[in-house]
């Protein structure tokens, strides 16, 4: 067998991982960084990596803010009693404050959200919305493909090691994987990683 070849790809911002937070951070990126090279590294393919890769029947965490079903104050009483007491309130508080935009973000790229005949979202028990989830990895694949163009998009990698700065080995400078379909080694040089896998 011959030996692998070895590819460099030099960017600002690496994220490892394409499943949903991973085309998330890959958006959001470019999205508040708008002149940076953003790559995303993705052993699968990221229109049906990760978790949910195969679909979701239901959105698990909705507060409903604008139908007065609950406040990101609910949501925190809610996680701290379920955890019994041991959560981080500010980042519960955090969440619940943002993730009613992020599920219109959803919809707005073209996830099918189930909804009542006067429009309002369907509800199962206090916290989940039942969603047409299918194409969730897809729909939010789209918008991060987009974002950081096709050429910036690296799949059927392994990531097997970070790398850090040759000045400060506390600090994170890339990644090094292997192609798992082609006999190729990867590096990666970043000024920031971001690691999204698993």
């Amino acid at each position: 067998m011959a030996l692998p070849t070895v590819e460099t790809v030099e960017c600002d911002i690496l994220v490892v991982g394409g499943g949903m937070s991973g085309c998330g951070a890959a958006f959001e990126s470019k999205y508040w960084g708008e002149d940076l090279k953003v790559v995303i590294v993705e052993k699968a393919v990221i229109e049906r990596s990760g978790a949910t890769g195969e679909g979701l029947s239901a959105i698990n965490c909705y507060m409903g803010q604008r139908y007065g079903w609950n406040t990101p104050e609910d949501f925190v009483k809610y996680v701290v009693n379920d955890m019994m007491g041991l959560a981080r309130e500010d980042l519960v508080y955090d969440v619940g404050r943002h993730v009613d935009s992020s599920v219109h973000l959803l919809e707005e790229w073209g996830l099918p959200i189930w909804k009542k005949e006067n429009g309002e979202y369907e509800r199962i028990g206090r916290w989940q919305i039942p969603i047409h989830g299918e194409s969730i990895k897809p729909v939010t694949a789209e918008p991060a493909r987009k974002a950081v163009g096709t050429e910036n998009i690296y799949e059927r990698i392994a990531i097997t090691h970070l790398l850090t700065d040759a000045n400060d080995p506390n600090r994170i400078a890339g990644a090094i994987g292997f192609g798992v379909r082609e006999n190729k080694i990867w590096v990666f040089k970043a000024n920031a990683v971001i690691i999204t896998s698993g």
